[in-house]
């Protein structure tokens, strides 16, 4: 089954390495957004999607990084 995959992260590293497993496993309609403070400026968060078959690797590796299914657990 396919699912679709919507997790937040302040770790640019973990976002890229995350990036490159979903690509490289298959997955499809893969985004890396980045979102700024609209006042300052400032960099506050990754926004990484993306859908893949729910045994992905991409998925589980997931639980093991820096991720968050909401911002406010950032």
């Amino acid at each position: 089954m396919k699912v679709s995959v919507d997790v937040y992260t302040k770790n640019v590293d973990a976002a890229l390495e995350a990036f490159k497993l979903a690509l490289e496993s298959g997955a499809t309609d893969i985004r890396l957004n980045s979102s700024e403070d609209y006042s300052t400026k400032e960099f506050e968060y990754l926004n990484f999607m993306f859908e893949a078959d729910h045994t992905s690797p991409a998925i589980s590796a997931l639980d093991d990084g820096p991720f968050s299914k909401n911002t406010d657990d950032l």
